[in-house]
């Protein structure tokens, strides 16, 4: 039966691999620290601010799913959330700089714009130029996500017994999943920052800059807080 199949007790080869081991043990460690510190965090926030914080959860929530998914052998379902958490993230910064306009439009349930125009407006609106990384990722990486969620013949071939999965793509997925979590984080408490009840002005900015330093360390131990710009700790 194929990977994945739920009539079978035999682990794929790929799950047994250390690198994927080690891969699941971090991204564990990365959901546990968003679960112990981010959940019920309360932000004193208009209604897009407040939809990106719950575009950001959906991203930490897909990384909690690929990382159980894989776990249990179901690659497939694993891979195919790729796309939306990108895609997740993406309108999470989207939300804080959209116009009324286009803020009217989405309310009404209307599609918005590609990933693509839509960074390109956060990079213009905002002016944050380590948004720029996104549109090389989704340059790089659209077809393949697409192809993952739509289950081309890439997808397919891997769960048809033809050839056997290589590691490294599964250490990959990890990566680039619990990194969108991150990079979710780092957004979440940036807008913490920014909208603060209170109750909590007097502590929030501590906590804010101690979450911060946390989520860039973990950053670096994936050898990616260059994407955050020079003046990151």
């Amino acid at each position: 039966m194929p990977e994945g199949g739920a009539a079978s007790d035999v682990w794929p080869v790929w799950l047994q691999d250390q690198r994927v081991q080690e891969a699941l043990e971090w991204a564990e460690h990365v959901r546990r620290w968003i679960e112990d510190n981010l959940h019920g965090v309360v932000l004193h926030a208009p209604e897009p601010d407040h939809m990106a914080v719950v575009a950001f959860a959906v991203v930490h929530e897909h990384q909690a799913s690929a990382t159980l998914l894989v776990k249990h052998g179901l690659l497939g379902s694993a891979t195919a959330l790729m796309r939306p958490s990108f895609e997740a993230f993406v309108r999470g910064l989207w939300l804080q700089w959209a116009n009324d306009q286009e803020l009217a439009h989405f309310q009404k349930g209307h599609d918005t714009a590609t990933p693509e125009k839509i960074i390109r407006k956060v990079i213009q609106r905002s002016g944050e130029q380590r948004h720029t990384d996104l549109l090389d990722t989704w340059e790089q990486s659209q077809k393949t996500m697409h192809g993952y969620v739509h289950h081309g013949y890439q997808s397919l071939i891997r769960r048809s017994g033809t050839i056997d999965i290589p590691p490294g793509e599964v250490v990959d997925l990890l990566g680039f999943i619990t990194s969108m979590a991150l990079h979710a984080s780092l957004e979440t408490v940036e807008l913490a920052g920014k909208r603060v009840p209170e109750s909590e002005v007097a502590t929030r900015p501590q906590w804010v800059a101690e979450r911060q330093l946390e989520i860039v360390a973990m950053l670096r131990v994936m050898g990616l807080v260059q994407v955050l710009g020079e003046a990151t700790p």
